[in-house]
């Protein structure tokens, strides 16, 4: 549940994007993409998976 409060925090600070090192609940994929904002999980190095958000992100 860290990541939710955390993506809550970062929704009401006006942050457009999240980046986890792990995995995020169905919960805070939802309050995200409901709230337009970019989410990423495993980000590691130069990967990640992009679960809302995706046109925000240039790859390159």
């Amino acid at each position: 549940m860290a990541v939710v409060g955390s993506g809550q925090k970062a929704l009401m600070a006006g942050v457009p994007a999240l980046a986890a090192v792990s995995a995020l609940s169905t919960l805070a994929v939802d309050l995200a993409e409901e709230a337009g904002m970019t989410l990423a999980g495993f980000v590691r190095g130069t990967s990640m998976n992009l679960y809302t958000g995706a046109h925000r992100v240039v790859l390159g």
